[in-house]
């Protein structure tokens, strides 16, 4: 038996060491004890000292989202902002900036930079302005974590619900219409490298974003509404994927290589990738007329630095003049740094609409 025993251990030891272990969430139900607990007692002492009377869902940490980073904050999606991740980090919702324009004030409130997920323990709170998600009927006061993505784990990207499950809501079931959407990240812990997102190592989005997003946001995404006119699951068509394609910056708008013109921070759905051959850490191509643009082409999922959780400051002219700026109220020089990881631009770049557009040809440069 101690044979037997010690011939498992050793099997478990290599296959934590040749990286083959699957992640905590991976291939179904992890182990219960990592997020919940029985009776909120362990070894004579509470599992949550802060919550004596123990939590709902028998969660070992205050929610759900305190729950969710007491482990994925030190993965990058609570990390001062150095969570360059696809998603962003919600520490910018703990951020509010103030500053002076031509005498009159300006704020960007935390509020504003993305979900506002209900994390206690981590300073967020509901969103207090909108009492249900944009275009829908998705209640505020039930945003987590888990509304988005299925602790218990399951085959779809990133564990998002949608197909056989959906979220808990309300002490039943939210429905989502839409499946998860069909894509290939890279890594998973966006505070170092291996998940930062550059202009090659990204995520690569095939299709079903705007859709799944629509399950609560389904008035943005209306045609007959004016609350949503910009197109999304629709081709790019020939004109916008040449102008994606061959627009380098805003001192350069004709010239880019469509090998090499995929932006990071103007992502767009490749239809026809296929993703069992794409490589996350190696992709630059640029779109073809069938592609399209979708929801996270300009917004981020978790939260940025910028109103509306925008991947760029969908405010300011040019992009050095993007808000954090080290003058601004509530600013450290390091969201100076972080606000756009580590893109560089042109002193000239305008807004990052214009990848697809290229409204700024023959534009003035910025004012010293």
């Amino acid at each position: 038996m101690k044979a037997l025993r010690l011939a498992l251990l050793t099997l478990g030891g290599l296959a934590l060491a040749s990286g083959s272990a699957l992640a905590f969430h991976d291939g179904g139900v992890a182990y219960c004890q990592g997020c919940h607990t029985m009776h909120n007692s362990q070894d004579g002492a509470l599992v949550d000292p802060a919550h004596p009377n123990g939590n709902a869902y028998l969660l070992n940490f205050g929610n759900p989202s305190d729950t969710c980073l007491r482990c994925h904050a030190a993965y990058g999606q609570f990390a001062n902002g150095t969570g360059y991740g696809p998603g962003g980090d919600f520490y910018w919702m703990t951020k509010t900036f103030t500053w002076d324009s031509h005498g009159n004030p300006r704020t960007s409130l935390g509020d504003t930079h993305g979900h506002n997920v209900i994390s206690p323990a981590y300073g967020l709170t509901a969103e207090p302005t909108l009492t249900t998600a944009p275009g829908g009927d998705f209640l505020s006061q039930y945003l987590s974590c888990t509304s988005c993505h299925d602790p218990h784990g399951n085959q779809n990207f990133r564990l998002l619900y949608g197909g056989a499950l959906d979220p808990v809501y309300d002490g039943g079931r939210y429905d989502f219409t839409a499946s998860a959407p069909l894509a290939l990240g890279n890594g998973r812990r966006t505070i170092n490298e291996d998940g930062w997102e550059t202009d090659e190592h990204h995520t690569i989005y095939k299709s079903g974003m705007s859709e799944w997003c629509a399950n609560c946001h389904s008035g943005m995404h209306d045609p007959s509404t004016t609350n949503f006119v910009h197109p999304t699951s629709d081709d790019l068509g020939t004109a916008v994927a040449n102008t994606y394609n061959g627009y380098i910056s805003s001192d350069a708008v004709t010239g880019g290589d469509p090998a090499t013109a995929y932006w990071g921070l103007v992502p767009f759905e490749a239809v026809n990738v296929d993703l069992a051959l794409a490589d996350p850490e190696n992709y630059t191509q640029g779109p073809e007329p069938q592609d399209q643009v979708m929801c996270l082409s300009c917004h981020r999922s978790h939260a940025s630095a910028f109103a509306d959780a925008g991947r760029w400051d969908f405010g300011a002219t040019f992009i050095a003049d993007s808000h954090p700026l080290i003058t601004d109220g509530g600013a450290t020089a390091d969201d100076v740094a972080n606000k756009y990881y580590l893109y560089t631009f042109v002193d000239n770049q305008r807004s990052l609409c214009n990848k697809c557009h290229a409204k700024d040809a023959g534009d003035g440069p910025r004012a010293p």
